[in-house]
């Protein structure tokens, strides 16, 4: 029974390694190939895993595609969730801050460009890709409300939501015209994202700390994302 039950570990392990190979050697292929360019055989034989233990893992490229959203999914929250850093005179700084670390996630990024704001990207997986904006619109309101008294406006939560939105077709719009995320495109993904919720919140916003101003927390969690130049 030891010897069944050591088997089945070592099994485990071994799955567990070739799907993380899966995962990465795909990252890699959408980094050079366009998302539909690329097939699971592909992606196996860059892995150097069996074909036959790829298609175990995965029903076809599709299904190994959403499992790599939702690892790109988890990266673009971690980089979104990293403490500010420095001095914020209006909640739109906030906005733009944030939103230049995410559009230099995806500039860093090929697969996480072609899976979340691609002009390739199935329809199922932009769908699914909605559920992760309603957890970034939640940290773009925190990050505000970290640095600015925010007034009690009901479904405020909806409305960061739907100004995620609004900012994410900036960026894909920038992906079918231009083949990439250009700097025209980031500076209107934040003019977008502010002019909406500037119909809902006050220009002006009071400090929620008085002592220091504007001041966000200073203890990155993380190294800093790559920059966008936004000259």
């Amino acid at each position: 029974m030891a010897l069944i039950g050591t088997r089945k570990r070592s099994l485990q392990v071994r799955g567990i390694e070739r799907r993380r190979l899966l995962l990465e050697s795909a990252r890699a292929l959408l980094a050079e190939h366009d998302l539909d360019q690329v097939s699971l055989g592909d992606v196996a034989a860059r892995a150097d895993v069996p074909k036959s233990s790829a298609y175990h893992f995965y029903a076809d490229i599709q299904a190994l595609y959403a499992a790599l959203l939702v690892v790109v999914q988890e990266e673009l929250t971690t980089v979104l969730s990293q403490p500010l850093r420095g001095r914020f005179p209006t909640w739109q700084s906030v906005v733009r801050a944030l939103t230049k670390r995410g559009a230099a996630f995806y500039v860093a990024n090929p697969a996480a460009r072609q899976l979340q704001i691609g002009p390739k990207t199935p329809p199922a997986l932009k769908l699914y890709d909605r559920q992760s904006d309603i957890a970034i619109a939640r940290l773009y309101e925190r990050h505000i409300e970290s640095v600015f008294e925010l007034p009690p406006i009901a479904n405020r939560s909806r409305l960061f939501y739907r100004a995620i939105e609004i900012a994410d077709l900036m960026f894909c719009l920038s992906m079918l015209e231009h083949g990439a995320l250009t700097k025209d495109m980031y500076r209107e993904a934040d003019r977008a994202a502010s002019a909406y919720l500037a119909i809902y919140l006050p220009a002006v916003l009071a400090y929620r700390n008085a002592e220091a101003p504007g001041y966000a927390v200073v203890r990155p969690r993380g190294p800093e994302p790559q920059s966008v130049d936004t000259r």
